[in-house]
């Protein structure tokens, strides 16, 4: 994802122009090439000719869609990786410039080290293809990594986040569970009654590392739970984005710019944090059913040649279950291979498991438990991020860092980072603190989680039969091992198409996330079914008029479906 729609003058110059018929470096004509890469070719062109000066300003990307005849997905693509590639630089609220040549000629070379896709690869395996008689098989990854970017908050992504989030519409789009629950009503009586408590002290903070109650609350539902966790290596956040946040910053402030590896498709917040501490974003392909292919990260770790040099990473993130958006899950095996090939090149193994308690009948035993049961074998550092965001309620705004090697082992200690904790915000909410430790003691927490899994299971269930039954073929559902999110994949729309339809399902009241968002190559949306179940009832914090019922969104969500895909088949 790359920055967005910016305003720009009528007096810049245009850029737009027939393809140049010149040889690229990968030997193919650039007629031959995808049109997003004609464009890209075609600006790398003018600026090596002096046509494009450095710190010359480019259209827009809705201006450069119109004057090139291309769909606005083609244009932040070639933008993206024009940036990826350190040609040119977006500026917040100003638009894309030529990047100086100095700049431009280092992070060229860079990318051309194992980074930047070639025109001939530029498709990772990110999500299966569409196949004959609605079987959908996987392609092997014969790729090399790419660079990525990421949003900023005047991109079209930024808007759809926005939307997702919006209580006017159908909630099909945001990763937010289901509130309507016994332990979250049993939450907030609890946080009145902290907050009562805590009313005469005013200025109190609950400071880093946390509450010492609710850090040993969390540390023994996990333990209870079958991953043995002390709470002195608990750090408290707000939330998993911030956890993922503060640790990319420290890793900033111990390294330097670091290559992080990401999934590809992968959850695009992680991405922004990435960018955000200024670090180089780069994509992995992960697949339906297993999420991060183990064995594609090997191959451009360790077998490389003259021609395709050997990928090197600094940190990889990894959702080993419940990968959003697409739900896979590693195996066992894949586990521990992933474990041993970190160990062997020094990567900073980052585990989201902000879904792996939502996990349905396969609960694997997570990257961290594994490090712990083989302590005698050479591991990585290695660091988990955990939230109550997807499991109980967001608005707790409570995540935890749990670094499971003891401090002198990690390039992360946790002294350096209950430091950057306290400078980035002092602390949080002790009542929060206090009402969250005593729900998670008293069991309910962890028979809500129980209760939820069971629940969703049944609801993304419903969602899938109801769309299969409606659309059947024409549209890819791989089902997935936990949580609530379903990705509808649709291979028939192109961009522009499914970027109509998103716009129409919106003017429907219905939010979704489109797969540009992820960085899927494979038209698609992903569907948020934890509102959707048969037991969910209109209550006064849903008013009619506000949210409509879940039948009428799934009858309106596949009609649009249904008038998408059959302007995309014809």
């Amino acid at each position: 994802m790359s920055s967005a729609e910016h305003a720009s003058s009528a007096s810049r110059p245009s850029l737009a122009g027939p393809a140049i018929n010149s040889t690229t470096n990968s030997g193919a004509t650039a007629a031959t090439l995808p049109r997003y890469q004609q464009l890209v070719e075609r600006l790398k062109t003018q600026m090596a000719t002096g046509k494009l000066s450095a710190g010359q300003r480019l259209p827009s990307l809705r201006r450069q869609a119109a004057q090139a005849g291309l769909g606005l997905n083609s244009v932040i693509r070639a933008y993206g990786e024009l940036e990826a590639a350190g040609l040119i630089i977006a500026e917040p609220r100003a638009g894309y410039r030529v990047a100086p040549a100095t700049q431009a000629a280092h992070d060229t070379n860079d990318l051309n080290t194992g980074s930047q896709t070639s025109p001939t690869s530029s498709r990772h395996p990110g999500v299966a293809q569409h196949g004959q008689h609605g079987q959908h098989g996987q392609r092997e990854s014969h790729h090399r990594p790419r660079a990525i970017t990421t949003l900023t908050i005047s991109d079209p992504a930024w808007q759809a986040m926005a939307n997702a989030s919006d209580p006017r519409l159908a909630p099909l789009g945001a990763a937010h569970p289901e509130l309507d629950a016994p332990a979250v009503r049993r939450l907030y009586r609890l946080a009145r009654t902290q907050l009562g408590a805590h009313a005469q002290h005013p200025s109190a903070y609950a400071l880093p590392p946390g509450s010492s109650a609710l850090r040993t609350a969390i540390a023994q539902h996990l333990s209870h739970h079958g991953h043995p966790c002390d709470s002195d290596a608990l750090l408290i956040s707000q939330g998993a984005q911030h956890g993922m946040s503060l640790l990319l910053g420290q890793l900033r402030a111990a390294k330097g710019r670091c290559r992080v590896g990401v999934e590809a498709p992968g959850y695009f917040g992680i991405v922004a944090a990435i960018e955000a501490q200024g670090h180089q974003a780069i994509a992995i392909p992960a697949r339906a059913h297993q999420g991060l292919d183990v064995a594609a990260l090997e191959r451009l770790l360790e077998h490389h040649d003259d021609k395709t040099p050997a990928l090197t990473l600094d940190a990889l993130i990894v959702t080993a279950d419940g990968h959003n958006p697409l739900g896979g899950q590693l195996s066992t095996p894949d586990r521990h291979r992933l474990l041993a090939l970190a160990a062997r090149h020094a990567i900073l193994l980052v585990e989201n498991t902000t879904f792996a308690e939502l996990s349905f009948d396969t609960r694997q035993p997570w990257l961290a438990d594994l490090a712990h049961r083989h302590a005698d074998r050479p591991m990585p550092a290695l660091i988990s991020l955990g939230s109550f965001s997807k499991t109980l309620d967001p608005r707790t705004r409570c995540g935890w860092l749990w670094l499971s090697r003891p401090e002198q082992e990690s390039p992360l200690g946790l002294q350096a980072m209950i430091r950057a904790r306290w400078a980035n915000g002092m602390g949080d909410m002790p009542w929060m603190h206090a009402a969250l430790s005593e729900l998670i003691t008293s069991g309910d927490y962890g028979r809500h989680v129980q209760r939820m899994r069971r629940c969703y299971a049944r609801r993304l269930e419903r969602l899938r039969a109801h769309l299969s039954a409606a659309l059947g073929d024409s549209v890819w559902l791989p089902p997935p091992s936990g949580g609530y999110l379903q990705w509808c994949g649709l291979p028939s729309l192109e961009a522009q198409q499914l970027e109509q339809l998103h716009q129409d399902l919106l003017n429907a009241g219905i939010a979704t996330l489109p797969g540009s968002l992820f960085n899927a190559e494979q038209s698609g949306l992903r569907l948020n079914a934890a509102q959707l179940g048969e037991e969910v009832t209109q209550n006064a914090a849903r008013p009619s008029d506000e949210i409509p019922r879940q039948q009428d969104i799934l009858a309106r969500l596949t009609a649009h479906l249904q008038k998408a895909l059959a302007q995309g088949e014809g």
